[in-house]
């Protein structure tokens, strides 16, 4: 197989550059086969380390790795202790305490996720209110309401109320939840009242 390649290539009259790219893809290839079946978890990946080791040393490099195939993106946060009541209309809920935040794309101190790049992604959240509540929440893109969730003058000691967005974003745009059409009466803090999303991987 490899004569048969370095006849191809003689050939061809590859570029330099190209002769180097083959010739440090067949050696990780010849690496790969050789490790699997001769040694231990441990020492296989000390020796694939050193195999592209010494093609970077000589200029070569893969374009991407297996560790950047799947970027986890991802963040789960929740508000404080602190019951809200009376919130004004279009108040965005900074949710403080944060859990997850794979990416740190999402900010506590303002409450918004910001996309770090192109894909869809999914968001959920939820809030519990007091008796005789009434919450209206805006899923928000860029300023634009995409989803709305409410509970209107709930007659239940407590009740939860949960939304899920599912959205394409583009790199840069801007996610959060806000409130919407009348004040907020009763917003419950704690584990009750959070905020997630996570990007879609298609890898």
């Amino acid at each position: 197989m490899f004569n048969d390649f370095h006849l191809t290539i003689y050939n061809q009259q590859l570029s330099p550059r190209t002769m180097l790219n083959a010739a440090c893809y067949l050696m990780l290839m010849h690496a790969l086969i050789y490790c699997v079946t001769t040694t231990s978890p441990p020492q296989f990946m000390k020796d694939i380390n050193g195999y592209r080791n010494a093609c970077k040393s000589i200029g070569w490099e893969p374009k991407r790795d297996c560790g950047s195939l799947r970027q986890v993106i991802a963040f789960h946060a929740r508000l404080g202790h602190g019951h809200l009541r009376n919130v004004p209309v279009n108040t965005t809920m900074k949710y403080g305490i944060v859990l997850l935040n794979k990416g740190e794309c999402y900010n506590p101190n303002t409450g918004i996720f910001t996309a770090p790049e192109d894909g869809v992604y999914s968001f959920a959240w939820s809030f519990l209110t007091f008796h005789g509540g009434t919450v209206y929440i805006a899923a928000v893109v860029d300023n634009v309401d995409k989803i709305h969730t409410c509970i209107k003058n709930q007659q239940s000691g407590h009740i939860n109320t949960s939304g899920h967005l599912l959205y394409e974003l583009k790199k840069g745009n801007k996610v959060w939840i806000r409130t919407w059409h009348v004040p907020a009466t009763s917003i419950l803090g704690g584990y009750y009242t959070y905020f997630s999303g996570s990007k879609l991987n298609s890898n």
